[in-house]
């Protein structure tokens, strides 16, 4: 005769359902833990996410037009490595610190600019401008002064809004040997200089100027030339208020490190769990995939930092080390075609500071 065992239907099901109702309450603690741990992480890092928009990495060398007409593409994209060599910018820690504004730590300071003119993707020079590959390279030395400048131009933003003066050298620049040529000096005229704050990516500043030429600069023979008037500069423009510190990346880099160790005891005590459907087993999964959320978002604020906070190798500092240029940026000229400005390519250009005498 068939006896059943003894039933233990309702007791197992209401100690499931009473397990189930403690974990609910338990990832729901968890939750609101991770969502007050990021929201603490926020304010330590201070950084404001209320921008509505990213601007892309060639921004950096972008400079703002008076017109919507002109193609993105065109404006100065990120420029080929030059290599200088800056005696400052190996000394940081023992500079001294200024009053200034941030706009302002520019004053007073002697800048070598070296550019070198040639064909970079995406310019609309003429299709025969530098396809044979050839480049200009010239030099200059810029004083960048604390003179206001009331000359109005569309490059700077506001026109002249809290533009200055920028002066060259004996206002001349020189264009190096070619192969066939030696070196030459060209007339120039004094130029102007801003700081745009938020203009670059991720909301970084940009530091612009520009020089005006006297008459066409060219090697005789070259299918490259810079043309009469206006040469407009840009670059990545960095405030340091503290040496040698990286506060927001050090902090968020310290946080990443220390979800990383706890990911890697909570997955250890995971693989030591045989049963796949052991409740606890289940609870540290939870735990471990909302860990990894946690970690993608502070690997993009880390992103965000590297943007806002560069390292010092890309970077050409002041004599005082208060501000940082990025050790390169993009020359264009100004096409006006009708009422539409344009913008076109030609080049790119390095900076070393000078110490002042």
């Amino acid at each position: 005769m068939y006896m059943a065992p003894p039933s233990r239907t309702k007791s197992t099901v209401a100690e499931i359902e009473a397990e189930s109702e403690q974990l609910r309450k338990e990832i729901e603690e968890l939750r609101k833990e991770a969502l007050n741990r990021l929201e603490a992480l926020s304010e330590q890092l201070g950084i404001v996410e209320s921008s509505t928009s990213k601007p892309s990495a060639s921004d950096i060398a972008r400079p703002t037009t008076a017109t919507t007409q002109t193609d993105d593409k065109d404006l100065l994209p990120a420029p080929m490595p030059i290599t200088f060599t800056d005696a400052t910018s190996s000394n940081t820690s023992t500079r001294k610190k200024t009053n200034k504004g941030i706009a302002n730590l520019l004053d007073e300071t002697k800048w070598k600019i070296s550019l070198s003119i040639g064909r970079e993707p995406g310019t609309w020079m003429p299709k025969d401008w530098g396809k044979s590959g050839q480049r200009l390279n010239l030099s200059f030395v810029a004083d960048f002064t604390p003179s206001q400048l009331f000359d109005r131009d569309d490059f700077f933003r506001g026109g002249y809004t809290n533009a200055k003066i920028l002066k060259v050298e004996s206002n001349l620049v020189t264009l190096g040997p070619s192969i066939s040529e030696g070196q030459r000096t060209y007339k120039v005229k004094n130029g102007g200089w801003q700081v745009t704050r938020g203009d670059g990516p991720m909301g970084t500043d940009l530091l612009r100027f520009f020089i005006e030429v006297d008459e066409e600069i060219t090697h005789t023979g070259s299918d490259v030339y810079i043309p009469k008037g206006r040469i407009y500069c840009s670059c990545g423009y960095f405030a340091f208020t503290s040496d040698g510190k990286n506060g927001m990346k050090d902090a968020v880099r310290d946080e990443i490190k220390k979800i990383e160790k706890q990911i890697i005891e909570l997955q250890k005590k995971k693989d030591d769990i045989k049963n796949p459907f052991n409740l606890e087993g289940i609870k540290i999964s939870r735990e471990i995939f909302k860990l990894k959320q946690d970690l993608d978002l502070l690997n993009q604020r880390l992103s965000f930092a590297m943007v806002r906070q560069p390292d010092k190798q890309l970077l050409r500092y002041s004599p005082t080390g208060d501000v940082g240029l990025t050790k390169e940026g993009g020359v264009c000229c100004e096409v006006k075609k009708g009422p539409v400005i344009e913008y076109h390519i030609l080049g790119r250009f390095g900076v070393a500071s000078i110490a002042n005498e």
